[in-house]
């Protein structure tokens, strides 16, 4: 039933963004209107950058409600900073967080994501979430929410964020017990990355966050969430390196982004003896210490690599398939299994 679950999650877990905007003046705010102001709502969730009075942490029996979906009413003010862009994660029965993907036609959506903040002066909004009830006996279904005052890190509430460090807000919808019943681990099957061809229309890099794999040519927006690429080097053949330590020469990852190095991920990856297949829960991965090289070179069919990111995920990666070396149409093919958080 877990994975008639996830399959359908993408369907079922469906925002309705209720979205009014009323014309103002260059001084007023262009706010995010409830498209029903009088009604009720299973969660009502304020974050502030005040703090006073927040409801940061709310949670909805799904026993509770009887009809079919959740209603929610959202609220973020800021006081010191403009938000300009909201975040939301997703994390079905503790099996890992992963971007919340907005459907709704009228949500203008950055490439990362993020829902876009309408307004000069974005310092306070308020909307109404629609959330169906899926058939679950036991565990949970958690939202985090967080505004930023630009591009941010699904994976770092931190980054830019515009009410403060670790300011976020909750909703959980429990089931039953609320016990989630998972192996704490997340595994991506048949993963390919293409040699990077120079007109950057490869999908050549990957985040491990959400096994979405990003065009060269994306890198201006979607730079910031790679973990690594792939490359076929002249006397290295079949390689793997870091975002920020992926070779200048072949593509110059912080110029074709426009970020500094500092913004890119660090990705240590090194080969390993785990036996990838055993691998069935998080503790079997907890023995990895961070390795202290960002590339791994002279990769062949079979090989199993492990790896720790900057956000402290470990796991690990076994390659299934090299095909060709630098050209249109050449690539490898993996398999992941990493720790969530």
């Amino acid at each position: 039933m877990m994975n008639k679950f996830l399959k359908l999650k993408s369907i079922l877990i469906v925002f309705t963004l209720g979205l009014l905007f009323t014309g103002c003046s260059a001084d007023d705010n262009t706010d995010l209107i409830i498209t029903d102001p009088n009604a009720e709502f299973d969660a009502d969730l304020l974050v502030t950058e005040a703090g006073t009075g927040d409801r940061r942490n709310v949670t909805v029996n799904a026993s509770d409600v009887s009809g079919s979906t959740f209603k929610a009413k959202v609220a973020f003010s800021a006081n010191s900073a403009n938000m300009r862009r909201l975040y939301i994660t997703q994390n079905i029965s503790a099996f890992g967080e992963e971007p919340f993907v907005f459907t709704s036609q009228e949500v203008d959506e950055k490439p990362d994501g993020s829902l876009d903040l309408v307004g000069d002066d974005k310092d306070t909004f308020e909307f109404q979430l629609d959330l169906p009830k899926p058939t679950m006996t036991d565990g949970t279904v958690v939202y985090k929410l967080w505004a930023t005052t630009g591009r941010g890190d699904f994976r770092d509430v931190n980054k830019r964020n515009a009410l403060g460090d670790n300011v976020v807000g909750i909703i959980t919808v429990r089931y039953g017990t609320g016990v989630n019943d998972g192996s704490g681990i997340k595994a991506f099957s048949q993963t390919i990355l293409a040699a990077p061809l120079a007109d950057g229309s490869s999908n050549t890099f990957i985040s491990l966050y959400n096994n979405e794999v990003y065009k060269i040519s994306e890198g201006e927006e979607t730079a910031a969430l790679w973990d690594f690429g792939y490359y076929y080097g002249a006397t290295q053949n079949a390689s793997l390196a870091s975002t920020a330590n992926y070779p200048t020469n072949i593509i110059d990852v912080p110029t074709i982004s426009s970020l500094t190095t500092a913004e890119l991920n660090n990705f240590y990856i090194a080969a390993s003896t785990i036996d990838f297949d055993a691998v069935a829960v998080a503790s079997d991965l907890d023995g990895i210490t961070a390795p202290t090289s960002e590339r791994v070179t002279g990769l062949s069919v079979n090989d199993v690599l492990e790896f720790a990111d900057q956000y402290g995920n470990k796991g690990v990666i076994k390659i299934t398939e090299i095909s060709g070396t630098d050209g249109t149409g050449d690539f490898i093919r993996f398999d992941v299994k990493v720790q969530v958080q």
